[in-house]
């Protein structure tokens, strides 16, 4: 069974090699990779509802969106993320995350799996922590199972990244679940070790294409309708959003009232329309909101 290691830390290339793995490697496999900080949604979310998206415009974090279902996660290279794919057949959500465990238990740290698939530590006033998180995509006859391990994560971090006062009027996005969350006493390099010898992946291979990931199209563009009201310095917005494209905008202060807009959800859109009329806006209010 092959197991891979990625020497990359860019997320956009690990999607990339989930995909290839589920799509053109017919073997069952595991691959193994850390990112450099990042915000992941899930596929059907809504990442001004799920992350700051201001703080992490002003920090250089980037949002990704995966192709699996689940929660919004935290990535930095303190979380070793796994990946296992194999035949559907045969195929349970728990199948991975009990290899996982044993080869924890081996190391002297032991996890518990909870009824939402998640690695948990119980605590002694009898409440858990969570320490990995799960997601999972299937095709006609394959299955991948993806998920984080925290081990030297920066908490203070993930509390600000996917902490957001953004309240929606409506949405058709699917929430994340909270969960308090730890480390374990366990460093990402003893924890590869466990693993054995591995095969090495590196940016530049061909059969990995991670433009697709980045693109606006895709990381925004895919974000399941909702209705949001916002302010951003003296101008106040209310618009419907579907696939990232405002469909029908409210901005008193221009006297804008527009139906099927299909202009892109960012900072460029709202500067054209005040520009047309003569008038500017200051990007940081806006980026302070919006993030794009």
């Amino acid at each position: 069974m092959p197991v891979y290691l990625s020497e990359s830390h860019n997320p956009f290339f690990h999607l990339a090699v989930e995909e290839w793995l589920l799509r053109e490697q017919q073997e069952e496999s595991w691959l193994f990779y850390r990112n450099a900080p990042c915000v992941v949604v899930g596929r059907f979310q809504n990442p001004w509802k799920e992350s700051d998206l201001g703080w992490m415009q002003a920090e250089g974090i980037p949002l990704v969106r995966r192709p699996s279902g689940g929660g919004t996660v935290w990535h930095d290279l303190g979380n070793v993320n796994f990946c296992h794919v194999g035949p559907l057949k045969g195929f349970h959500r728990d199948r991975a995350l009990l290899v996982v465990q044993e080869k924890l238990k081996a190391l002297g740290v032991d996890v518990s799996i909870n009824a939402r698939h998640d690695l948990v530590v119980p605590q002694t006033d009898g409440t858990t922590r969570k320490v990995s998180g799960s997601a999972y995509k299937q095709t006609k006859d394959r299955s991948l199972h993806h998920g984080t391990l925290l081990l030297e994560g920066d908490l203070d971090k993930l509390e600000r990244a996917l902490t957001t006062q953004v309240k929606l009027l409506s949405t058709k996005s699917i929430p994340s679940v909270r969960s308090k969350v730890m480390n374990l006493p366990l460093g990402p390099s003893e924890w590869l070790r466990a693993w054995g010898p591995m095969e090495k992946v590196q940016e530049g291979d061909a059969r990995f294409n991670s433009a697709p990931w980045k693109e606006w199209t895709w990381v925004y563009g895919e974000t399941p309708f909702f209705e949001w009201e916002f302010q951003a310095g003296p101008h106040h917005i209310k618009l419907s959003s579907h696939k990232g494209l405002i469909k029908e905008l409210l901005w008193p202060e221009l006297g804008q009232a527009a139906t099927d807009a299909n202009l892109p959800l960012r900072f460029e859109s709202f500067d054209k329309i005040a520009r047309a009329q003569g008038q500017s806006l200051i990007e940081r209010d806006w980026l302070s909101v919006l993030g794009a």
